[in-house]
């Protein structure tokens, strides 16, 4: 997670509703997407997962160098997932508590909360570090199980397995044109009647007429060859045109500072049942 989400008192008034347009069509240049191919990824990932694992995930600056506890980092997933839950259920939706899916699910934060929730969940990563402990914290070895996914897409997952499919703070550090290819995807995994909860994040101002390619090499450069948590923005427009009619709710949410470069997005899914 980039600090981005770690810090509340950033937070400002909500940003205009997800229905209501841009004044710029940031389509034209989120073509012009990140070069980072997903072995590149993976190794940043992984490099970034060796040594400060519970700081990636959440960037409280007063964690950093191994300062979170276990108990109090894994009991932040514990209260995300029922805060989810409650928003879920005023959506109007109770999921069926056979089968779940975690996408970017790091060291297993969310994870385990919902292997509380669900009779079998999978967490799935890019990174092989985050994977080797998540499997390490498992409290759950009969229900909760880890997979590395170097993959454009998740088709080792089977289709229309999935009651719900949850990713937070997950889908904003992966490059836009592998965005989309998850988010089709969890549509397929999903049963009919099923939903999903998940976030990304869209570029604002300024931050919309740079070409992703150009920030990751600003990235690089600033991070001096060493392992660096990158961002990347996904149009809304572009979200809502991949689940057509089974988008439920979107919220979108400003930062302020430096950081309203960006808005933080919010969706409730369901898939339509057959």
């Amino acid at each position: 997670m980039s600090t981005l989400f770690a810090n509340k008192k950033n937070l400002k008034k909500p940003a205009p509703p997800c229905r209501s347009g841009y004044e710029f069509d940031p389509d034209s240049v989120s073509a012009y997407s990140s070069r980072v191919n997903l072995d590149e990824a993976s190794r940043n990932w992984t490099s970034l997962g060796e040594v400060d694992p519970l700081w990636v995930v959440l960037t409280d600056p007063t964690k950093k160098n191994n300062r979170w506890s276990e108990a109090e980092f894994f009991a932040t997933g514990m209260a995300e997932i029922a805060g989810i839950f409650q928003r879920l259920q005023a959506a109007g939706l109770v999921p069926a508590s056979g089968r779940a899916l975690d996408f970017g699910c790091g060291v297993g934060r969310l994870t385990q909360a919902l292997a509380a929730r669900f009779e079998t969940v999978d967490g799935v990563d890019i990174s092989a570090s985050m994977i080797r402990h998540a499997e390490k914290f498992n409290r759950f070895p009969g229900r909760a199980k880890y997979h590395l996914n170097v993959r454009p897409d998740l088709a080792t997952f089977p289709a229309g397995q999935y009651d719900f499919i949850g990713s937070v703070i997950a889908l904003q550090h992966t490059p836009p044109q592998f965005q989309r290819g998850y988010l089709a995807d969890f549509l397929r995994l999903l049963k009919p009647g099923g939903c999903a909860f998940f976030q990304t994040i869209h570029a604002r101002g300024w931050r919309q007429f740079v070409p992703d390619w150009g920030a990751d090499r600003i990235r690089k450069w600033r991070s001096r060859g060493e392992a660096f948590i990158p961002l990347y923005g996904l149009p809304v427009k572009q979200v809502q045109r991949i689940f057509a009619g089974n988008v439920l709710k979107c919220e979108s949410t400003g930062y302020a500072g430096w950081e309203s470069r960006y808005a933080n997005d919010v969706f409730i899914v369901q898939k339509t049942a057959v």
